[in-house]
């Protein structure tokens, strides 16, 4: 089962705010400023193509259940952890750079000491078959 990445609406607007005004400008700069070769290319790289790196990161970012694996997909980056190695999962708030785009997350807590952050959209939805898929949850808390 597939389910997307909630999005809050105030870091919607603080990412493409940031990144559309960071291609605005690299942009400008190009064009409108005598730029050498070397000045361009970095414009282009930090002002432009990192900006729509990153939005594309944003915009393609959902989590997969399948039968035995837990499959999270963030623009070209792919984790995968095993269901029957995912120990807790539990509501957070935690702030931590992840694959969320949501401060209404769940940590789920896999072999020893990993951890990874996700926020998919429908919470409820996604324990439940979590839930079903892995018997071996030690902490499960009521979300």
């Amino acid at each position: 089962m597939k389910y997307p990445s909630k999005v809050d609406l105030w870091l919607a607007i603080l990412i493409w705010g940031s990144m559309l005004g960071t291609i605005g400008i690299g942009l400008y700069a190009m064009f409108y400023e005598s730029s050498s070769f070397w000045e361009v290319m970095f414009l282009l790289l930090s002002c432009v193509l990192l900006p729509l790196f990153i939005l594309w990161g944003c915009l393609t970012t959902y989590y997969l259940l399948s039968d035995t694996h837990l499959i999270i997909r963030y623009g070209p980056f792919k984790k995968r952890v095993p269901l029957d190695r995912i120990t807790s999962v539990k509501k957070t708030s935690n702030p931590l750079s992840s694959p969320a785009l949501s401060l209404k997350r769940l940590e789920i807590s896999y072999n020893t000491y990993d951890m990874v952050l996700i926020s998919p959209k429908d919470r409820y939805a996604f324990i439940q078959v979590l839930s079903e898929r892995c018997e071996q949850l030690t902490s499960l808390r009521r979300i």
